[in-house]
């Protein structure tokens, strides 16, 4: 009996440990943060839009606790970017919003505090990072293991993350086999007409290159590799 009683002894005060640990992380404050930049991105994109060096970044957050959104406009609120303090009481009690440049560059993270040095008498904090990447130039291949046959194709170069606010601020450059192609109507749209006299399995490179005309700095090369079928 003592053997059978002794783990049923253990689970219970184990599921009380669990227990009284949730009850415990409930009555935590609980930050609720959000962010979002300017970076261009194609209009039928539904992901996360990131910054690149130099984007307009936008971040908010609100205090959770016991269920309920924290009234925090009588309360100091400090923002720290990459350990640096950029605005807190001096600017005004209650700030849940920042706005700001990002001066990192891709591959680098920035990095928020916001601080509230005396909440209920003490201090809390919370860190976000985000991420900081490069522009993207994507080229879209409608043909399955970029096998295309002989005759027409048509392919379309798409920026992502570019610090523009509209498409016609980009250039973009077609390069079949290293050799640049002549514009057609639409520069993000490369027409590609293959010779009927092409052999099967022959491959072809095409390249596409977008830059921002108003940041020579700020530009992105896509490769891809055809084979003919």
């Amino acid at each position: 009996m003592t053997n059978f009683k002794t783990p049923i002894f253990l689970f219970f005060f184990l599921c009380f440990l669990v227990f009284s640990f949730d009850l415990t992380s409930a009555a935590l404050p609980q930050f609720l943060v959000s962010w979002r930049t300017d970076s261009y991105i194609p209009n039928w994109y539904q992901g996360k839009i990131f910054p690149t060096n130099g984007s307009k970044i936008d971040i908010n957050f609100e205090l959770l606790e016991n269920g309920k959104i924290v009234n925090l406009s009588k309360t100091k609120i400090r923002w720290y970017i990459n350990d640096k303090l950029v605005k807190n009481e001096k600017n005004g009690l209650g700030i849940k919003f920042l706005s700001f440049v990002a001066n990192d560059y891709p591959g680098q993270e920035t990095e928020i505090r916001i601080a509230l040095p005396d909440y209920k008498g003490g201090p809390l904090d919370e860190i976000i990072k985000i991420p900081i990447v490069s522009p993207e130039a994507v080229i879209d291949s409608p043909y399955p293991d970029n096998q295309v046959y002989i005759g027409g194709s048509s392919f379309t170069a798409y920026p992502f993350f570019f610090n523009i606010k509209k498409p016609d601020e980009l250039s973009f450059e077609w390069f079949v086999d290293g050799r640049p192609v002549k514009e057609g109507e639409r520069a993000d749209k490369l027409d590609l007409n293959i010779d009927p006299l092409t052999p099967s399995g022959w491959e072809i490179g095409v390249r596409a290159t977008i830059k921002n005309l108003l940041n020579q700095m700020e530009f992105s090369v896509k490769n891809i590799k055809l084979r003919i079928r």
